[in-house]
């Protein structure tokens, strides 16, 4: 159960820090949360059987450094698309001229 449990967590926070650094920031925080959660399951576990708990803390960072990540580019990385003047109005003037030409298409019956 506890092996299982640890693989679930790596997979989460792998998974997590993945969505953080690409542009799926609030996604990532569904991975990062069970992740976090699990780990902690798991590190009680370890901790009650005596075990050594250095993977659990490695997940533990993982997690950490997901949550960073995705925390900062949520507040500071502005992922703003300015208008371009020149293409809006070269997509109008594209716009008008489709539009003369249709109306100088003669459909003969």
């Amino acid at each position: 159960m506890r092996l299982l449990l640890t693989i679930i967590a790596l997979i989460s926070a792998t998974l997590g820090l993945a969505l953080s650094i690409l542009p799926f920031q609030k996604i990532a925080l569904i991975p990062i949360v069970l992740a976090f959660v699990l780990g902690f399951i798991v590190f009680k576990m370890t901790q009650k059987e005596g075990k050594n708990t250095k993977f659990v803390k490695v997940i533990f960072l993982v997690t950490i450094v997901a949550l960073s990540l995705s925390i900062y580019r949520s507040i500071f990385d502005e992922n703003i698309v300015e208008n371009d003047v020149e293409t809006i109005n070269r997509d109008a003037q594209s716009e008008e001229d489709a539009v003369e030409e249709l109306e100088s298409i003669e459909i003969e019956d």
